[in-house]
């Protein structure tokens, strides 16, 4: 962008004119064809720029995305809107930084406080020790910002809190391995937009109450957020129809009475797996219980040659390494 061009863009947004000088000087070095974006926010989402994103070029300047899809969003407005932007990115004034002034571009896994929505924690395994949960007794239940965990024993309770941000990252890691086989759609559970791209998956795997959800982009997780169990049960009915054609059991997955033997059957999503039963007093006993009975669906669904898992079952009778595990406290 021409430096004249710039300082009308910079006047027009109240910038003051007295960055001029630095502003050419910043100039220049954003059009020598480096891939060193100029901006720290997405212009489309508003989120932090994120390298793997790439980024696009507007008159020799390097603008940096928060996703892949964002970038023919920005190349699709007019140079006016594009001037303005490269503007207020040189100033560091773009849309959206005052909002990720203190904290990174994704927060914790789950609100905080208590309506916040959560899924029972499916995975077989203590976060912390790596043992089989009721190895040690009834598994210790508790409840982290509105999101549940489970723990073999108390012991584990102290290392958990010590390092809450490396265990949900590994617990993470586990339910999207687990779960991403059960995703039933190939778009956004917001926008409708697709998950792929020439081919390629750009999907942000985000882990809402210990729940998979597959979004195009950062603006469709801080959108997701605002509304999570909208998203949530619009996520269940696309995930019941996808699965209820093919159901491989025709018992109770709890009484193993005959499905429709008590009337219309009752049905619920657990870790992305639809659950049938037959009556609705069944329910409580998955939440209480949740491997058990994902376990069962699980060798039901792979009875068939579906839904299966190549390496181990993240979390579900998977081999560990356990290491040491102190269980006095």
């Amino acid at each position: 962008m021409k430096p004249a061009t710039l300082l009308a863009c910079l006047c027009l947004s109240g910038i003051a004119p007295m960055a001029v000088a630095q502003l050419e000087n910043h100039g220049s070095a954003a059009g020598n064809g480096t891939d060193s974006a100029i901006n720290a926010m997405c212009p489309i989402g508003k989120e932090p720029v994120d390298p793997s994103a790439g980024t696009v070029e507007y008159e020799g300047n390097a603008i940096g995305m928060c996703c892949p899809g964002c970038g023919k969003q920005f190349l699709a407005w007019d140079d006016a809107r594009k001037d303005e932007f490269v503007a207020l990115a040189v100033a560091h004034r773009e849309p959206g930084m005052d909002a990720h002034t203190d904290h990174g571009a994704e927060s914790a896994p789950a609100a905080a406080g208590e309506d916040a929505w959560t899924g029972p924690y499916t995975l077989a395994i203590c976060p912390v020790s790596g043992q089989k949960l009721g190895s040690m007794g009834d598994p210790i239940v508790a409840e982290y910002d509105g999101r549940e965990v489970r723990f073999c024993c108390d012991g584990c309770i102290d290392k958990f809190e010590a390092d809450q941000a490396g265990y949900w990252e590994k617990i993470d890691e586990q339910i999207v391995a687990d779960q991403l086989r059960y995703y039933p759609s190939k778009t956004c559970i917001v926008s409708d937009e697709p998950l792929t791209e020439d081919g390629e998956d750009i999907a942000i795997n985000m882990v809402y109450g210990n729940r998979l959800v597959r979004l195009c982009c950062k603006m469709c997780a801080r959108d997701f957020k605002a509304d999570p169990e909208q998203f949530i049960e619009t996520l269940d009915a696309v995930t019941a129809d996808a699965q209820r054609k093919d159901y491989p059991l025709d018992t109770c997955i709890v009484a193993e009475g005959k499905l429709g033997s008590m009337g219309e059957p009752s049905e619920m999503v657990v870790a992305g797996r639809l659950l049938r039963f037959c009556c609705a007093n069944c329910e409580p006993k998955v939440e209480a219980d949740p491997v058990k009975y994902l376990q069962a669906i699980d060798r039901a669904w792979q009875a068939q040659g579906k839904f299966m898992l190549a390496e181990v079952e993240a979390g579900h009778e998977a081999g560990h390494d356990h290491g040491d595990h102190d269980h006095g406290g």
